[in-house]
């Protein structure tokens, strides 16, 4: 069954893509600019929709996004897989930020170029004053815009790690409010998880996720975040910490505790650790 549902989801992930692709070329080329940013933001949420259900994942929303639909904001999130990207869309309906690297993918680098998303080059600190900008610019307009400060997946069972504080200057100093959710996937018993990381490659792992059966994703919605006076780091601090509070409320997850590092310099606590491990 596993072969015939991947070939099923194969030719519907086909066939969703071009027809969506097709609709929104006038979208992305006959629209003025600013105008098609935000009729792309809104087809995203459609086109995500439609991939989450072939997929076969059911989406739970806990929350009320209403109040971010009155205000706009920074949409962060933590990051496990390449899925993430169509779930959030089919919520809020979203600009992009991928890196720059996927636009020289074939096939795929167009079509997500047709979105207009907002390229990242993690690689060139003299784009960041440009970013922060094309940031800005976009919450002022009202654009759902959602970063990943993580840097990176995780496996979605150990809770989050440290964000950057980069994304997080784009609304110090402003009245845009930062919308923290937070995501978790439960495959069926013998499914594989969605998470996408380490020295995973993407066709193998794309093509096991496509014989799942069906799943659930739970979103949860938290409060709204204002930046107030806090400084990039503070408020990244702060996201996080009602991040991570919410995925261990959800969980279950407890954090590990840390070692004080005083202690883990401690010639007699690293020889009591190494007869503990020979005993």
């Amino acid at each position: 069954m596993r072969i015939l549902r991947r070939i099923y989801r194969v030719i519907a992930l086909f066939l969703w893509g071009s027809w969506h692709g097709i609709y929104c070329l006038p979208i992305r080329y006959l629209y003025e600019k600013d105008h098609s940013i935000r009729r792309m933001a809104l087809q995203t949420k459609y086109w995500g929709g439609g991939i989450v259900r072939i997929l076969g994942i059911r989406t739970i929303v806990h929350g009320d996004p209403s109040e971010y639909q009155k205000t706009g904001g920074l949409v962060v999130a933590n990051h496990q897989s390449y899925v993430d990207i169509f779930l959030h869309a089919s919520i809020f309906g979203l600009r992009f930020t991928p890196k720059k690297e996927i636009k020289s993918w074939p096939v795929l680098g167009w079509y997500t170029d047709m979105i207009r998303p907002i390229w990242v080059d993690r690689d060139s600190k003299q784009s960041a004053g440009n970013l922060m900008e094309q940031f800005r610019d976009t919450l002022r307009k009202k654009v759902p815009l959602i970063v990943y400060p993580e840097g990176t997946t995780s496996d979605g069972r150990s809770g989050l790690k440290e964000f950057k504080t980069t994304p997080f200057e784009t609304v110090c100093g402003t009245d845009i409010p930062v919308q923290p959710i937070i995501s978790i996937y439960h495959p069926a018993e013998g499914d594989m998880h969605p998470a996408w990381y380490g020295d995973a490659t993407f066709m193998p792992h794309l093509w096991a996720l496509l014989g799942n059966r069906r799943s659930t994703a739970d979103v949860y919605i938290l409060p709204l975040i204002h930046p107030g006076n806090m400084n990039r780091k503070q408020l990244a601090k702060t996201v996080r910490e009602a991040m991570l509070k919410a995925y261990c409320e959800h969980t279950g997850w407890v954090p590990p505790v840390p070692v004080p590092p005083e202690q883990a310099a401690d010639p007699a606590n690293t020889k009591e650790a190494d007869r503990e491990r020979h005993d």
